[in-house]
């Protein structure tokens, strides 16, 4: 007959959260010690910079000019779309790696959310890029869909919960935490 482990000899097995992580050391990880160089929103049909924000100037990619970088990763987007255009399903980018970051996309209608990250963990970045899309698209949704080429004075003024905000809040929703 197996009984349970004493908590007390070992909290180890007791401390894995969701997914098996250690919830204990998750709680220690956000955007200030560095996860995100910036993230990007833009509108997947005209390839227009909607918002960003930058968490970091260490980076070789914050250096450049942000209407740039949106154009460019959206441009490399299409690219690999044209390339495809024969295939059944459209294919898009998820992910581009380098040495010690990674871009990741996410996308959903005219909505593509880009973020570039050091090689934390591509499990809770890739969580944290999810809800934030489904938290920008939920609250925006209208004003995405019926973009102008004009940005709405409220879609700017997210950039305030960005920038007031650990990031991890959206990875610890999907755990209960």
């Amino acid at each position: 007959m197996a009984f349970k482990k004493d908590i007390s000899d070992s909290d180890e097995p007791y401390r894995k959260g969701l997914f098996g992580f250690d919830v204990s050391q998750m709680k220690q990880m956000n955007h200030t010690n560095g996860r995100f160089h910036a993230i990007y929103f833009i509108d997947y049909l005209t390839g227009s910079l909607l918002l960003s924000n930058k968490y970091t100037d260490q980076s070789k990619f914050c250096e450049t000019n942000e209407d740039l970088i949106g154009s460019f990763l959206n441009a490399l987007n299409l690219f690999i779309n044209e390339i495809n255009h024969n295939e059944d399903a459209e294919e898009e980018i998820r992910e581009i790696n380098f040495k010690d970051s990674r871009i990741l996309y996410e996308r959903r209608g005219r909505l593509m959310v880009i973020g570039f990250t050091k090689k934390t963990n591509l499990v809770i970045e890739r969580t944290i890029l999810q809800n934030l899309l489904e938290d920008f698209y939920g609250r925006f949704e209208y004003k995405i869909n019926h973009f102008n080429g004009i940005i709405d004075k409220e879609i700017l003024s997210y950039k305030k919960n960005l920038n007031n905000s650990d990031l991890s809040k959206f990875f610890y929703k999907d755990l209960d935490l």
